[in-house]
C-alpha cells in the first residue's frame, strides 16, 4: 500500500478499535494503526504530529462518543486542520442506523465517506481500494 501508510481510529469502544485494527492489519501488517477514544484525543494526536509524515492518511471517526463526539471533532477539525489536510487525510465516518447522521455526516466537507459498522476485512478492503486506489 503505497499511499496508505497510517490509520488514526477515533472510537470511545475499545472492542471496535481492536476489531478494526484486528481487519486493518489482516489487510497490510506494516500499517501504524493508532487509537485513540474521543474526539479531543484525536485533536491532540494530530497537533502532536509536527510533520506531515506523522499525520494519518485515514481516520476512521465515530460519531457518538463521550468526552468530544465526532461533530464535535469534525467543528475543530474544519477550523484547525482542514486547508493544511485535505489533500492527504481521508476520513471516514464509522456509524450504526441513524439516517440523520448518515445524510448530516456525508454533508460535511472533511467526511468522504461512510461504513457501517461493524467493520469487516471486505468493507475495509473496498474503502482502501475506493480512496487510495483509484484515479
Amino acid at each position: 500500500m503505497e499511499r496508505l501508510k497510517s490509520i488514526l481510529l477515533v472510537d470511545d469502544d475499545d472492542t471496535t478499535n481492536l476489531v478494526n485494527s484486528f481487519f486493518i492489519r489482516q489487510l497490510d501488517s506494516t500499517l501504524k494503526v493508532h487509537m485513540v477514544r474521543n474526539g479531543r484525543e484525536a485533536i491532540e494526536f494530530l497537533q502532536s504530529a509536527s510533520r506531515k509524515e506523522d499525520m494519518p492518511c485515514l481516520m476512521m471517526l465515530d460519531l457518538n462518543m463521550s468526552i468530544m463526539s465526532g461533530w464535535e471533532f469534525l467543528d475543530v477539525y474544519s477550523e484547525k486542520f482542514y486547508d493544511q489536510l485535505k489533500e492527504d487525510v481521508v476520513i471516514v465516518m464509522l456509524t450504526g442506523m441513524d439516517l440523520d447522521d448518515n445524510t448530516m455526516a456525508m454533508s460535511h466537507p472533511s467526511v468522504v465517506d461512510m461504513i457501517q459498522k461493524p467493520l469487516s476485512d471486505i468493507k475495509f478492503r473496498a474503502l482502501v481500494t475506493k480512496h487510495f486506489f483509484s484515479d
